[in-house]
């Protein structure tokens, strides 16, 4: 039974993410209320609340779940050298580019302070993750340099979804690599 409710509760989670998604390339993110999302995904309001707080937990939780997800996937880093720190990034930035009407609306002009928040957060979380083991550091300074390097892979992000004529992926990541790679890779660990 435990199967059958994993995938029931993966599939209600998955139709308030779209939902979600598709409501803020429609309206923006602030003019969406949690009835909106219950509408547009036919889910009732306790099966919302059994799994969120609010739309602000729905995206912050289903979208660090999905960018998971997809940087974890077999094959998720082609393009870049998986064994640089920056890998992650590179599976990141082609999501941007093959979906940039979803990045536009978590990152765009129209997007506000909580979004980008809530973006560089999972963001952060996700580099953390790869990176921990990695990198030759104390906390603070893991942490420190979590948020430096989420904050720029966003903007590195809003500029592939809104960049006219187009950023390709790979070319953002190269020109990320350059600028931050040789401070990382002075930092991994050995063996």
């Amino acid at each position: 039974m435990t199967g059958s409710t994993d995938r029931r509760v993966r599939r209600t989670k998955s139709l308030l993410h779209r939902a979600l998604i598709e409501l803020m390339l429609e309206r923006g993110y602030d003019r969406i209320s949690v009835r909106d999302i219950l509408h547009r995904a036919d889910v009732g309001r306790s099966t919302f609340y059994a799994h969120f707080r609010d739309k602000d937990d729905l995206l912050l939780l289903s979208s660090t779940d999905y960018l998971r997800a997809a940087v974890t996937a077999p094959g998720a880093d082609t393009g870049a050298d998986a064994a640089t720190p920056l890998a992650p990034v590179h599976t990141l930035f082609q999501l941007a580019a093959a979906n940039p009407e979803v990045y536009q609306a978590l990152l765009g002009r129209k997007s506000g302070a909580l979004l980008l928040r809530t973006t560089r957060e999972m963001v952060a979380e996700i580099l953390a993750e790869r990176l921990a083991e990695q990198l030759d550091m104390d906390e603070a300074e893991f942490a420190a340099t979590m948020t430096f390097l989420s904050w720029g892979v966003v903007g590195v992000l809003g500029a592939i979804a809104d960049a006219d004529p187009p950023l390709s992926p790979t070319e953002a990541y190269r020109r990320l690599v350059q600028l931050i790679g040789p401070g990382l890779s002075g930092r991994v660990r050995s063996g």
